[in-house]
């Protein structure tokens, strides 16, 4: 069987033997030579028509084939359980197809002590697993690669293997568990500081002239130059920025543990492809951009609460891997910020890039439903008709971007034995998707939400900054405004690759050089856009200045130096932007933020103020128009549902409804979670031939521009809205009246 990933009605799509499916899988645990614990589970996902099952392979588990040396075998791999553990699942499911996690990051003591120079080594010295810069583990993991798939070619199984998973770090995550996500800082092994060395000499054209200018020291060179410090990589001189006249050094490392992780994606993909002849799909868990402000203190409510993994990971070699044609897919689980009732399951890369770059994104849906113990966390439900929510609320995600998902079936999550009520919701969901691979699946909002990878650079590792600005915003204000948003790299607009939108959303541009300044005035200031800039946009180029955001936004600004916590509220009600606001709608956030910025512009319409240290009262809400376009700055991140969807409204954004429920469209899906409930009123952007309820499965109405229903509390619903010829695509059995 031949697996590939290729556009189909506007988004990437699995075609298997040239047939598209819908990418839907049981995730769960391994199988052994000797047992199944997931045997009954497997049995009921294949019969609601769930066919493809991923599992982890390689170096971890109970029978790793990445097991070290022993006196019989050549290399350090072990193959001789494989046969009976695949065998395990095709008993269970004659018609599986597999989808391998490979895991590479060498916990192992064997390998530790055979190569004790390749390890990690944190601050401390403390050495820890391999190196992502080792040359030995990167050649042995593409040995086992190749070795890997030429056995299962040899025992007939390679064709029951549709994609092969890489990946390192915690979980296979391209995130390591102690220097990204905790205080230990690295990476100061040997591999490491060449890696390091080798991309200054190419970032720098082996020039030490341009390298010692950069880093404002005299002394340094290519072989001298050092992975910077913990104490310089904590810290910052310019406050929530690093400014780059200090700061370089930071800066570059970063940037070259970006490319190295990139690359190491690149290099083991490339390996699938070859081994495979092109045939099998090839990707990894990458590219969490908007979810990283966290850290350990989040998952184990430990000490380190200060501190975001998003530098210190591997993954803002995102970009670089979006444009290999060696990778397929991207995999991430949603948010773990909001996952309960009201909430947002929100992917965590920018899923509109990944679906640019022909990549297809897969969910993880790991929801702990009500079958979870009382302190699972995460977003636990408490009930079944909760848990149902929550689910539907996530598949009508996947189905309005174009995604695949697979299913977390541990006994915490969707055990269709332990509650019986998952087996018929997860036929309907295979159903749905499979249904949906016949609609218009092109990203079609009005609104666009960019993130810069590029400016992550040059901040803080702190998480003051992101986590309101990034990791909240995309969680509790954008998805309850009344229309959708796109999400993108802010490259992919400065390249031109994006449709037109009517609202860009910036909400970290603050590293612009003067060719990406320019790029993003040709691309943004035209066709009557409108442009949001939150709290310090374009404030970097080759140092801090509060000129650079008004060369970028048209407004005038002044500024604060000292740290503190901004807030804001509206101060005038007679803009089409606030007319509809409370005056006690407050926002913001308590993270010390520094440098603080406000208007300081006669020539705007100032709309509220910014209260920032000493009490200040400052213009922080602004609207400038100019003959082309329109710029709105706010000085505080965190915007609320309110406040986005005036601005909307003011950019001539289409509006399903406005009562703050959590909604996702495209031109012929509107999907909507709701907490209050009630009776509901939706105006679509052109008329539906048929509105046909999907969770339902009943008509509601012909030949209308809008629609009223009575939404249950706690609900999720999902609503056809289209051309009634399609409806024939549905299952034979669902009532089309």
């Amino acid at each position: 069987m031949t697996a590939h990933v290729r556009q189909h009605n506007g988004t990437p799509t699995v075609f298997l033997d040239g047939k598209p499916v819908f990418a839907s899988y049981m995730w769960g645990h391994s199988p052994t030579s000797k047992e199944y614990s997931m045997t009954a589970i497997a049995r009921s996902y294949a019969e609601a028509g769930i066919h493809f099952y991923d599992f982890d392979v390689g170096a971890g588990g109970p029978e790793p084939e990445w097991c070290g040396p022993a006196p019989d075998r050549e290399n350090h791999f072990d193959f001789s359980t494989v046969q009976a553990r695949f065998g395990r699942i095709l008993d269970a499911d004659p018609d599986a197809r597999f989808h391998l996690r490979v895991y590479m990051e060498m916990n192992a003591q064997w390998w530790k002590d055979m190569y004790p120079d390749e390890r990690e080594v944190d601050d401390s010295g403390q050495p820890l697993t391999q190196s992502f810069a080792s040359r030995i583990w990167r050649e042995q993991a593409k040995q086992f690669l190749r070795e890997y798939i030429a056995y299962l070619q040899a025992i007939g199984l390679a064709d029951r293997v549709i994609a092969y998973q890489t990946g390192a770090g915690h979980t296979g995550e391209w995130v390591k568990g102690l220097t990204s996500m905790r205080t230990p800082c690295g990476d100061y092994s040997q591999p490491m500081r060449r890696q390091f060395r080798d991309w200054l000499r190419v970032h720098y054209a082996n020039d030490v002239a341009q390298l010692r200018a950069a880093w404002a020291n005299p002394d340094v060179t290519f072989d001298t130059a050092e992975v910077p410090p913990a104490s310089a990589q904590w810290q910052t001189t310019h406050g929530s920025f690093r400014d780059p006249r200090r700061e370089q050094a930071v800066i570059d490392y970063y940037h070259s543990l970006a490319d190295l992780c990139g690359d190491l994606i690149i290099d083991f993909n490339r390996t699938v492809k070859e081994a495979t002849n092109g045939q099998a799909l090839a990707g990894a868990f990458y590219g969490y951009l908007l979810e990283l402000a966290w850290n350990a203190g989040f998952f184990s409510e430990g000490p380190d609460s200060d501190y975001t993994t998003t530098q210190r990971s591997g993954h803002l070699g995102l970009a670089k891997v979006l444009r290999s044609p060696y990778v397929d897919f991207l995999v991430s689980p949603y948010s773990y910020g909001y996952r309960g009732i009201g909430g947002h399951g929100a992917p965590m890369p920018p899923t509109e890039s990944a679906r640019l770059h022909g990549k297809l994104y897969i969910f993880e849906e790991d929801s702990r439903t009500y079958l979870a113990p009382p302190n699972a966390g995460f977003g636990r439900t408490d009930s079944l008709s909760d848990s149902v929510a929550v689910l539907q609320r996530n598949m009508a995600e996947v189905l309005t971007r174009g995604m695949g998902i697979w299913w977390s079936s541990g006994s915490s999550h969707i055990d269709p034995i332990q509650e019986p009520a998952f087996q018929p919701l997860l036929k309907r969901f295979q159903e749905l998707g499979t249904f949906a691979l016949h609609l218009d699946r092109q990203p079609a909002a009005e609104i666009a939400v960019l993130l810069d990878d590029e400016s992550f650079f040059y901040e803080s590792i702190r998480n003051e900054l992101d986590l309101p600005l990034i990791f909240q915003q995309r969680l509790w204000g954008l998805p309850k405004l009344g229309a959708p948003a796109d999400y993108y790299l802010l490259q992919d607009l400065l390249e031109d690759r994006l449709p037109p939108y009517k609202l860009y959303v910036f909400l970290n541009p603050f590293h612009l050089d003067a060719s990406r300044r320019q790029a993003l005035r040709e691309r943004l200031c035209r066709d009557g856009r409108v442009a949001l800039w939150i709290y310090a946009p374009g404030y970097l180029a080759d140092e801090p200045d509060i000129q650079h955001m008004t060369d970028l936004t048209g407004f005038q600004f002044a500024q604060g130096d000292y740290a503190w916590g901004p807030l804001m509220h509206v101060t005038d009600f007679d803009h089409p932007i606030t007319q509809d606001l409370p005056q006690d709608l407050v926002w913001g956030t308590n993270s010390r933020l520094c440098p603080l910025f406000h208007l300081d512009d006669p020539q705007a319409r100032i709309l509220g103020q910014v209260v920032y240290s000493q009490g200040r009262c400052r213009p922080g809400l602004g609207v400038k128009p100019f003959p082309t376009w329109t710029s709105v700055y706010c000085a505080a991140p965190n915007l609320p549902a309110p406040l986005l969807r005036g601005i909307a409204r003011f950019a001539g954004v289409h509006l399903y409804n406005e009562q703050g429920d959590v909604l996702y469209a495209t031109p012929q899906l509107l999907g909507v979670h709701t907490v209050e409930g009630g009776e509901r009123t939706f105006q679509l952007p052109q008329q539906a031939e048929a509105v046909y309820d999907l969770f339902g499965q009943r008509l509601l109405a012909e030949r209308v521009r809008q629609f009223q229903v009575i939404l249950p509390p706690r609900s999720t619903a999902l609503f056809y809205t289209g051309n009634a010829d399609l409806l024939n695509n549905l299952p034979e059995r669902w009532p089309r009246r």
